[in-house]
């Protein structure tokens, strides 16, 4: 099992430090990678202040100041950053390929130097793919409905079929999201993963009031499972409903929270 993320990363050019989390998985040389923690922007109130979502009701000129800030601190190029509208399914977009609108996926991946692409995330997991040898990534946002469904290993088959990713090379980092401590499911959702992963234990625990999941560890047993190496798998940030200085969470907050995301690209 990999070491937990690391932080960070400080920009001079803002009053604050934006810090950002990196996993040392993902060799910094090749990608430029990481999840801002809720430091270093200028959303007010409970978005206080690094809020990077635009759907929940923040100024439009906050949320891109706050990207710019992420950029110039993690050292891309804000003009080259691709997102695109979750919707908790499985759909993933290659940058560069035709779509219909509306730009609707929950996983983008990427071969092109200089461009990165982000997943939003409050709560759900922020997981991050690197293929080193092949210049390939991408970024998956998963819902506990995402991560029953594949959504991270869809965007793994793209990476294999479109690009010649190997599973065993392709290193997978998971951003600050909720933990099995705080992932309190009712019936439906403890069975659904039951089902999907009947002889992985630590998925669904027993809690003091309700069953709870680790959606953490089903997403490294789907990986696993799709070839990607133990070793490879960066499966402990923290918990963003537990510390509420350091993260926005939806479960705590409501929509009057802000959204956090996970940023990666080949560098230039």
């Amino acid at each position: 099992m990999a070491g937990p993320l690391t932080a960070a990363c400080y920009s001079p050019r803002v009053a604050d430090p934006v810090e950002i989390l990196t996993s040392a998985l993902i060799p910094a040389a090749r990608f430029c990678h990481g999840w801002p923690t809720r430091a270093g922007g200028v959303s007010t109130e409970g978005r206080a202040s690094l809020n990077v979502g635009g759907r929940w009701g923040d100024d439009p000129a906050n949320v891109a100041e706050n990207r710019r800030r992420v950029a110039i601190a993690a050292g891309f190029d804000a003009a080259q950053l691709v997102v695109t509208r979750h919707v908790h399914g499985i759909g993933i977009q290659v940058v560069g390929d035709p779509f219909a609108e509306p730009a609707e996926f929950d996983g983008l991946v990427c071969d092109r130097p200089g461009v990165t692409v982000a997943a939003f995330a409050a709560d759900c997991l922020p997981v991050l793919l690197a293929d080193p040898e092949r210049g390939v990534c991408a970024a998956v946002h998963a819902g506990w409905r995402g991560t029953v469904a594949g959504a991270v290993t869809e965007a793994l088959a793209a990476m294999v079929q479109r690009f010649g990713s190997l599973a065993a090379d392709v290193r997978v980092a998971i951003g600050p999201s909720i933990g099995p401590c705080c992932f309190e499911v009712g019936p439906e959702v403890a069975e659904a993963f039951s089902r999907a992963l009947p002889d992985t234990p630590g998925v669904v625990v027993a809690g003091p009031r309700k069953e709870h999941v680790d959606l953490r560890a089903a997403t490294r047993a789907l990986v696993e499972r799709a070839g990607v190496q133990p070793e490879h798998v960066d499966d402990r940030p923290p918990c963003t409903r537990c510390d509420s200085a350091r993260f926005f969470s939806y479960r705590r907050d409501g929509l009057a929270g802000g959204v956090h995301m996970g940023f990666i690209g080949l560098r230039a």
